[in-house]
């Protein structure tokens, strides 16, 4: 077992959705708790905004007063005595940057986490599912392609099956709503490009998608899930491992 002077503090910015963040709170304890043994938990720093806030900023196209916000959470955070900070969604990674750029201790980019659960795989070619900016824009979609440096090619749904994920995501998921008719949808889609496109993975850049549970449906399909890749390098983080 180790000594839990050991661990360091995680700072987690989430509520966006507040579901995904469940996901992220249960996910990195029991990581912890798998790591450290007996009845250690992973020491965190939380703040969870407004979704509907954001979601707003999304629409008016107002990323810049999103970043400005998260980035001032990120630095009261840090200033609390956080050592790393961690953005519990993929969307508004769009402003990294910012957040970054406010603070002197490490930002842990789901990117990074994403990428290298892809490379793991082994697959030639994966379809990303995700929010429309997340999928279709180069700060998501081209940044995780970059860090794939060539081993593997990343593929988008047609164009109204990824219309149609981006939709549940926002409609369904983020409310914590989970229908058998959309997940046997999105799975149905997916082995479509697998029979058609040759794909050989699948990732998961939306933190509310591993609630479809898509596994069960496509058990044969490596599933690079951005969650857990992000809460297992935060966890990594945590217990200096």
């Amino acid at each position: 077992m180790k000594d839990t002077n050991e661990m360091r503090t995680l700072a987690l910015i989430g509520g966006m959705s507040w579901e995904s963040t469940a996901l992220y709170y249960s996910g990195l304890n029991r990581g912890v708790a798998e790591k450290m043994g007996g009845l250690h938990s992973a020491p965190l720093l939380m703040a969870s905004v407004d979704f509907q806030k954001i979601v707003d900023y999304q629409l008016s196209d107002q990323w810049d007063k999103a970043g400005c916000e998260l980035a001032d959470l990120a630095k009261r955070l840090e200033d609390a005595g956080a050592d790393a900070i961690a953005l519990a969604v993929n969307t508004m990674h769009k402003v990294a940057d910012p957040i970054r750029d406010a603070v002197s201790i490490p930002f842990l980019d789901i990117r990074e986490a994403l990428g290298t659960a892809l490379t793991s795989t082994g697959a030639d070619k994966a379809v990303l599912l995700g929010t429309n900016y997340v999928a279709r824009e180069d700060y998501y979609f081209g940044q995780v392609g970059a860090r794939l440096a060539g081993e593997m090619k990343l593929s988008l749904l047609p164009d109204d099956e990824q219309s149609f994920v981006h939709d549940i995501i926002y409609g369904e998921l983020a409310k914590g709503e989970v229908s058998p008719v959309t997940r046997q949808k999105i799975a149905n889609g997916i082995s479509r490009v697998v029979s058609e496109q040759g794909v050989g993975a699948v990732a998961l850049a939306c933190t509310e998608l591993p609630m479809l549970d898509l596994g069960k449906l496509l058990p044969d399909l490596p599933i690079a899930d951005s969650t857990n890749a992000h809460i297992a390098a935060c966890v990594n983080f945590i217990t200096n491992s």
